[in-house]
């Protein structure tokens, strides 16, 4: 029973709980949506940031490579004219890398009039002309006009694929133009300035936020925060680019397997977006609303204190006098009364618990006078697993051969009368439910039936030796074959329904189908007795497999069925297969003192499969043994 003080506290709880739910929901939701409106608003700030990066880095860019085209050339009208003025250096190509060097140059090639390659740093490419291939075709102008001076656009080189700026001017004397290469490092670096990775970790704050670039075409990502996503699509990471598009206040998706808020912007040939963990964006979240619980909690704990005091003065002081005088009368001391008093409530309640009492007193004594009368075999108990004591009728007693001093024990102490209990009745009968054999006494079988009724534990016994005597003689001579002893066809049908109800309990098995051979030339030679004999024989080699795993039968006249079951597996049960073959090869069988034949069958198998259709496999076994029985029959003939 639960307790005034338990309900009251329970109730307190629910309220606490409820107010702290709501409180709870109202906190996250409005720590949410001020978390979303932040995330809203830096996203929009760094969008901004990339856009002002994007655009100062591509100025700088612009800038610097003007600058390196300007040097380029300056840094080929210089060679050209040390060449002219001291035309010694073109016999030496070391002479020629010593103002490469000193120029800051990379490479010097020097073309004749025709545009053919004659001299430079680098004599692999000496006879090449502006004709031969689009990146040095670029200089073929050069021809036209000697007063020309071209720069070309920053290119892999054909030869190693290195990035290089090409300058080219005709020598003050118009005999050769010299052709210069700057590998352009300053310029890479301002380029990888104005890359968007480069930038994205410039304004990458923690490892729960990311930023995307993504082509507004095709939907790949051609920048990130995470190298290893860039060049991947939008949907290979677990965000609909549909989405990203249409729902620019941002949208909730799970990205590789983490729950993130995302929020897309358009940026000119691309979209940029931003995207935050779910433990990143509301970790605030979660720290508020615990202090919120722990506040809670606190004042729950005071709130139910303090009421759980003053119930325990005003109302629990009472109740509990009570309790102890219905403890006394559960332990068994029948002859105590309640008399509580202090209040109107009180004294009502003590005289319907003493009325209720007498009542139960005189419950006993009432079922026993009805089953004496009705001179019925049926004992009957009851207990309650708090009262030490216990109440029975003097059938009960009778039927269980008690002595007088032995039901003045029992009824004293209930642990001892339980014990009792499952010592005398613990062994079943058979099949039938709730029969079972009374131990101590020869062939004395009852009905045991035990029931909980609310506190109280209600035994039913009922002697039924006679019955049950009686229904198991007419069993064994309905189901057992009066011959062999084993079951009769009806038998085996009974028994196999029982055991095929649960199909997947049978474990490994087989169904064997079994046919006395020569019985008949027995019976014509011997006589019937020795035919019964024979028969007798197989029906004791059939039980030699044993009751536990095994069910023999004589279906009638000389055919026998043998059932395995709850085997381990298939090989034991060819195990037991093969004895039964050692069995048909190596039998014999005594039909009188000095007369012994071999005992000869067939027999054909069907292996369990799972089902539950035990007459499907005596099919199949029965067809197996007859084509068994045909082929013993042929290898005789021959």
């Amino acid at each position: 029973m639960v307790k005034i003080k338990t309900i009251v506290v329970r109730y307190l709880r629910l309220i606490a709980a409820i107010t702290a739910l709501l409180l709870i929901i109202f906190t996250i939701v409005i720590q949410v949506m001020r978390e979303q409106q932040y995330t809203r608003t830096s996203t929009v700030s760094i969008f901004n940031q990339v856009e002002h990066l994007l655009s100062e880095n591509s100025a700088e860019l612009s800038e610097t490579k003007k600058d390196y085209s300007k040097e380029c050339l300056n840094n080929a009208e210089t060679i050209a004219y040390i060449i002219e003025s001291k035309p010694a250096v073109l016999e030496s190509v070391d002479e020629l890398k010593h103002i490469a060097e000193f120029t800051n140059v990379d490479e010097i090639h020097l073309f004749n009039e025709n545009g053919v390659i004659f001299n430079g740093t680098h004599p692999e490419y000496y006879n090449m002309s502006v004709h031969d291939g689009s990146q040095i075709g670029f200089f073929g102008k050069m021809l036209e006009d000697k007063s020309m001076k071209l720069v070309q656009e920053i290119t892999p080189n054909t030869a190693n694929g290195s990035l290089i700026q090409y300058s080219a001017v005709w020598s003050p004397s118009g005999k050769f133009f010299v052709q210069v290469g700057m590998e352009q490092e300053n310029v890479l670096k301002v380029t990888a300035k104005n890359e968007l990775s480069y930038i994205f970790s410039l304004l990458r704050v923690n490892s729960s936020v990311n930023l995307y670039a993504v082509d507004k075409e095709s939907g790949k990502i051609i920048g990130a925060t995470v190298s290893e996503n860039t060049g991947k699509s939008l949907d290979d990471i677990g965000i609909s680019l549909e989405k990203a598009v249409s729902s620019p206040s941002g949208f909730h998706t799970w990205i590789n397997g983490s729950l993130s808020f995302c929020m897309f912007a358009d940026c000119g040939e691309n979209f940029l977006g931003r995207t935050v963990s779910f433990g990143g964006m509301y970790r605030s979240v979660i720290s508020v609303t615990m202090i919120l619980a722990v506040g809670i909690v606190v004042t729950t704990v005071i709130l139910v204190i303090a009421v759980t005091r003053f119930i325990d003065r005003e109302i629990i002081k009472g109740i509990e006098n009570i309790n102890g005088e219905l403890a006394e009368i559960s332990s068994g001391n029948f002859d105590a009364r309640v008399n509580f008093r202090s209040c109107a409530e009180f004294s009502e309640l003590s005289d319907h618990i003493n009325d209720m009492i007498a009542s139960v007193l005189s419950g006993t004594d009432k079922i026993s006078y009805v089953l004496n009368k009705a001179e019925l075999q049926i004992g009957v108990y009851e207990y309650n697993e708090k009262m030490k004591t216990v109440r029975f009728t003097e059938k009960l007693a009778k039927i269980l051969s008690l002595e007088y001093s032995e039901v003045q024990t029992l009824s004293e102490d209930c642990a001892l009368f339980k014990e009792y209990i499952r010592a005398r009745i613990f062994d079943r009968a058979s099949d039938e439910e709730n029969i079972y054999r009374l131990s101590g006494e020869t062939e004395k079988y009852v009905k045991f039936e035990e029931f909980k009724v609310h506190n109280s534990i209600l035994g039913i016994i009922m002697d039924v030796t006679e019955d049950y005597n009686r229904r198991r003689q007419l069993e064994t001579e309905r189901d057992v074959d009066s011959l062999t002893g084993l079951l009769n066809r009806r038998g085996l049908d009974r028994r196999l329904k029982a055991l095929f109800k649960f199909p997947d309990k049978l474990g490994s098995g087989a169904l064997v189908m079994i046919d006395a051979d020569g019985l008949k030339q027995i019976n014509d030679k011997m006589g019937h007795e020795a035919g019964d004999a024979y028969l007798k024989s197989i029906a004791d080699a059939l039980r030699s497999f044993g009751g536990k795993n095994s069910v023999c039968a004589r279906q009638g006249g000389d055919e026998f069925v043998l059932f395995l079951h709850n085997y381990g597996s298939e090989e034991q049960v060819e195990e037991q297969l093969q004895r039964l073959y050692d069995i048909q090869q190596n039998g014999s069988a005594r039909l009188g003192e000095n007369d012994t034949v071999p005992v000869k069958f067939s027999f054909g198998v069907s292996l369990l499969d799972g089902s539950g259709d035990f007459r499907a496999l005596l099919k199949i076994a029965d067809d197996k043994m007859y084509e068994s029985k045909r082929l013993r029959k042929e290898a005789r003939l021959r």
